[in-house]
């Protein structure tokens, strides 16, 4: 090539070298240059740099996101796709738990809730039989029970029902007859309140009784399915979780009837070095801030409820319903109670804004999904643990339209006699929750009869 190039332009390679020196040269200066100039500009001594090197950054703007918003402590890419109204109400639960958390959760460490109920008396009456059937396997208020392994505490017993159902309770056993005009015709009976008096036995069988409060929240019976329950009865219900009496609170549904060895759930969210392992197979050993368990009809409408971009959160499709007949909270953290704020607020919105006439809201198990859902989302540290089918059993035995049957799925196993197991203790079941279909004995009784046994 150079050959070439001298004998067409007819230049001495000399020159040429020349040239070539003269460009290394103004090229080397220029560089040098320039970088004095950078440095004399940005000040980079290396006392500055230390210094930059240890400051905090500066601030940021539109396109300078923080690892985590200030304002709500959500991720960032957690809220993409997210309806903004989520957000929102995020920051409002947020707001509202650090209000009120060093307040509530004062009564006890472990206990057990039973409810809410309200309507018709027939469910305080169900939550009375259950809670005789728990005292029944506690033992009288202040006995000594092992909730946690090694770790003895007093596991406590509450009812949450409504200001008119206590009165009745109250007023036992000379039941007020303007007490029971308050009622709609219908709702109430003497032979339910003679037996609501019978098993309440003045208040002895519970430790705490927690009168439900009107949801500050607007319902919307015309979104709402009826036939499980008003929308104004959900949102008291799902409201209620911050109202749990003890840092530990097991909700019960009233038909939600434990078994002997209930106390071994608290190791979910109290765990032990010696007995955790033994009791549960779980992702993590850490102590979870709620225990549910899955429902039986686990992806049920989801698709209606998807809350916001139907491609980016298309996650939510597979994220199960709980069953909320028993659910475990742990407020050892804020973070549970921040949830137990979240829950009913996302569920105002999805009975006024989300569900229509054309798309009701079933019962308290589609808020409390959605809500549960986006709070993973938007707190990546909060621990959830699954209470396995068969520790706390849903099941509706031979009964073709409904779900899972424990008859079928080692529930109730089969016994020498070639018949199911119908008691406690041939069950792995800690809870049986079966709609009266299906009961679990302990000795031969449910726990609540006149003749029953006050130990089972």
């Amino acid at each position: 090539m150079l050959s070439l190039f001298t004998r067409s332009v007819k230049v001495p390679v000399w020159a040429l070298f020349a040239l070539l020196v003269y460009c290394n040269v103004v090229a080397f200066t220029t560089l040098v240059d320039d970088k004095e100039d950078t440095a004399a500009n940005t000040n980079l001594s290396d006392d500055h740099l230390m210094k930059n090197l240890t400051s905090p950054p500066p601030p940021h703007d539109e396109t300078n996101v923080p690892t985590t918003s200030i304002a709500t402590g959500i991720p960032p890419h957690a809220n993409i796709g997210v309806d903004p109204v989520y957000i929102k109400l995020f920051e409002e639960a947020k707001l509202r738990s650090e209000k009120d958390y060093d307040s509530s959760h004062r009564d006890g460490t472990f206990g057990i809730v039973i409810g809410p109920t309200e309507g018709k008396f027939k469910y305080t009456l169900l939550a009375l039989e259950n809670g005789k059937r728990i005292r029944s396997i506690l033992g009288p208020p202040g006995r000594r029970s092992s909730a946690t392994g090694n770790t003895k505490t007093s596991l406590k017993l509450a009812l949450m029902t409504s200001p008119q159902h206590v009165e009745v309770l109250n007023a036992c056993p000379r039941i007020n007859q303007n007490v029971v005009r308050t009622f709609k015709a219908g709702k109430i009976n003497h032979e339910q309140i003679k037996e609501a008096c019978r098993l309440w036995a003045n208040g002895t069988i519970f430790d705490h009784i927690i009168p439900m409060q009107d949801a500050p929240y607007k319902s919307n019976d015309n979104h709402t399915n009826l036939d499980q329950g008003s929308s104004k009865f959900w949102l008291k219900a799902l409201g209620g979780y911050r109202l749990a009496p003890y840092k530990h609170s097991l909700f019960l549904d009233s038909d939600s009837y434990p078994c002997p060895g209930i106390e071994k759930l608290f190791q979910l969210t109290n765990p032990d070095n010696s007995n955790f392992g033994k009791l549960w197979q779980l992702p993590t050993t850490g102590a979870g801030d709620l225990a549910v368990g899955m429902d039986q009809f686990a992806v049920w409408q989801n698709e209606m409820w998807i809350p916001g971009d139907e491609i980016i959160l298309a996650d939510s499709l597979k994220f199960a319903e709980r069953n909320t007949g028993a659910v475990l909270f742990s407020f050892e953290r804020p973070i549970a109670h921040t949830l137990a704020h979240f829950i009913p607020l996302v569920s105002e919105h999805i009975y006024n804004n989300v569900a229509s006439p054309n798309q009701k809201v079933t019962n308290d198990q589609v808020p409390f999904r959605v809500a549960l859902y986006l709070f993973h989302r938007f707190q990546p540290d909060f621990v959830e643990h699954q209470i396995p089918m068969h520790a706390s059993c849903r099941t509706y035995p031979k009964l073709s339209a409904a779900g899972t049957d424990g008859l079928l799925n080692g529930m109730f196993p089969l016994q020498q006699d070639g018949k199911p197991c119908s008691e406690c203790s041939c069950s792995p079941c800690l809870i049986s929750h079966t709609a009266g279909t299906y009961h679990l004995t302990i000795g031969g009784f449910m726990g609540w009869e006149e003749d029953a046994p006050s130990a089972l």
